[in-house]
């Protein structure tokens, strides 16, 4: 049986989170290293470039 993942996001101002259940509401996302980063630390090694912010219109 597949297991459902859920993708927990409190960044309020990107456009796929959804407030009142802390959740992103994309059914994945895309995690990225953050540019000639080598640090290895995961505040710097983890970031999500599915990212938009909600002062992007579409």
């Amino acid at each position: 049986m597949a297991k459902c993942q859920k993708i927990l996001c409190s960044v309020g101002s990107c456009i796929y989170n959804e407030f009142s259940e802390n959740l992103c509401t994309l059914d994945s996302i895309q995690v990225s290293a953050a540019a000639k980063s080598d640090s290895g630390a995961p505040y710097d090694e983890t970031l999500c470039a599915s990212y938009k912010t909600r002062d992007i219109k579409e």
